[in-house]
């Protein structure tokens, strides 16, 4: 296996790799702010320093080695600068890798971790006043920020043991929203929504929250979609091929005209054959 860049999607095939064998990764942000992650067997990380360079990659950098087994996997962080950690830890995050991972520098001292050693689970937000979206897309979080606080003072309403429920759902939905895991905040959401307004504690009634919500969902999808075409481009453009690259060019150009029209899910597909093709060309 030779030296891999890793997208947010394919995380999990990191983390199963490390599963085998000790792998080597470098982390660190490209020219246009998007996270550039590689992997590659054996001991000696920093010889992905100058592929990430010719990847685009800019400085700060960090690199190391890590293993995983069932339930954890272990970063060993040889070089590394406290900012970059912070970001490589919240790209991990986004992408749910399916186990905790904890990051150690090369004399074993606990760094970070994604969740808390112990086993616990990290200190809940209690209400919209506890949320942080830092580094977070705005066109993403605002409208579930929005619905959010909208909904937050209709739970005094609910009765008895529901308020309980809903005050727990929501306080999960700000952690999720920290954490930027927006779809499952957006699931979360929408069920706080559809209970206020099942008791009538909403102007709205079931429907038309539903109705709303789906809405919203179509745009952040849409949103999403026309960020994953960026990146697409610039990957292609980044490759060689002749050819087989302008073929590609033109299939995101077709994506990006299937986003324009309202249909993510078929524009979703298109990108997936891309992404399928681009990896073997390059």
């Amino acid at each position: 296996m030779a030296a891999t860049r890793i997208e947010g999607a394919d995380i999990r095939v990191m983390i199963r790799e490390g599963a085998k064998k000790r792998m080597c990764f470098g982390f660190c942000m490209d020219a246009g702010k998007d996270p550039l992650l590689m992997i590659q067997p054996g001991n000696k990380p920093e010889t992905l320093r100058p592929l990430m360079k010719k990847s685009g990659g800019t400085a700060p950098m960090m690199w190391g080695t890590y293993t995983a087994r069932s339930d954890v996997a272990e970063m060993i962080c040889e070089d590394y600068a406290k900012s970059t950690l912070g970001l490589f830890k919240r790209f991990l995050k986004q992408n749910r890798p399916g186990v905790n991972v904890v990051f150690v520098d090369s004399g074993g001292n606990m760094l970070d971790s994604l969740k808390p050693e112990g086993g616990g689970q990290s200190a809940e937000a209690e209400d919209t006043d506890d949320l942080d979206t830092t580094g977070q897309e705005d066109q993403a979080v605002q409208p579930l920020i929005r619905r959010l606080k909208r909904i937050e003072p209709r739970i005094a309403l609910a009765p008895g043991k529901l308020e309980l429920k809903l005050k727990r759902a929501l306080a999960k939905c700000v952690t999720q929203i920290n954490n930027g895991d927006l779809q499952p905040a957006e699931t979360t959401l929408t069920v706080i929504e559809r209970a206020i307004a099942r008791i009538g504690a909403d102007r709205e009634d079931e429907g038309a929250a539903m109705d709303r919500a789906q809405r919203e969902q179509q745009g952040r999808a849409l949103q999403s979609g026309a960020e994953r075409a960026r990146k697409l481009s610039s990957n292609i453009a980044r490759s060689s091929g002749g050819p087989a690259r302008d073929k590609l060019d033109r299939a995101v150009h077709l994506a990006a005209r299937l986003l324009k029209d309202k249909n993510p899910d078929k524009a979703s597909a298109v990108m997936d054959r891309v992404e399928a093709a681009l990896t073997q060309l390059t």
